[in-house]
């Protein structure tokens, strides 16, 4: 039975083989990537499989390694310059016109959220890419899958490894080029409202979005 992250079949497949050797030779040449290597699966540490409520899957980490950390969308809570990225995401978090209208949160981090049981997973966890790691991207989404967890995919690259999920909301993603795009965009379609609904109507507890 499946019941922890740990039982993906990835982990001994020779896909990752592969990449924790290229990501050895690396540390040896001191090439960067992001987020740093003890950080990368730092989601799948913060929210148990048994514990996900809801999976929201972004696409990257972002580029500048101080704002990567391995939680999709997600900053150090020491670091006070917020990612374009983010800062759309806190106005429909935030703004009289937005979803929640909760004050502006004062840190960008958002792990609270992943002790609520949202798994914030990024479709590549790595910069630069790996094509293997689709794999994984692609076994998490089959085992969320198996167990009717919500899967709410932002932009193209994450609903990619969507199109057979029955549990299944998407919008564009929230960068500056795609919130405002789309049939569905991140901009002004309620966002937290409308995953809350959706886990209602499957008889799960709403998430509680508020931040510190």
């Amino acid at each position: 039975m499946f019941n922890t992250w740990d039982d993906l079949r990835f982990w001994k497949s020779g896909e990752w083989q592969k990449i924790e050797e290229d990501l050895d030779d690396w540390d040896r040449k001191g090439i960067q990537y992001n987020p740093q290597r003890t950080q990368i699966f730092r989601a799948l540490d913060l929210t148990p499989y048994t514990q996900t409520k809801v999976c929201i899957i972004g696409q990257d980490p972002y580029p500048n390694a101080r704002h990567a950390t391995g939680v999709a969308f997600s900053i150090p809570k020491d670091c006070l310059d917020y990612p374009p990225t983010l800062q759309n995401i806190f106005h429909e978090y935030s703004d009289i016109h937005g979803d929640l209208k909760y004050p502006y949160p004062k840190t960008g981090c958002l792990e609270t959220w992943c002790s609520s049981g949202v798994l914030l997973w990024n479709a590549c966890p790595i910069l630069p890419h790996w094509e293997e790691l689709t794999y994984l991207t692609m076994e998490i989404v089959e085992k969320l899958e198996e167990n009717k967890i919500l899967i709410v995919s932002l932009g193209a690259v994450a609903r990619s490894f969507c199109d057979e999920v029955t549990n299944h909301l998407s919008f564009s993603h929230p960068s500056p080029l795609g919130w405002a795009r789309g049939i569905k965009p991140f901009k002004g379609n309620r966002f937290f409202s409308t995953v809350n609904d959706y886990l209602c109507s499957m008889n799960e507890e709403p998430i509680d979005w508020k931040l510190p």
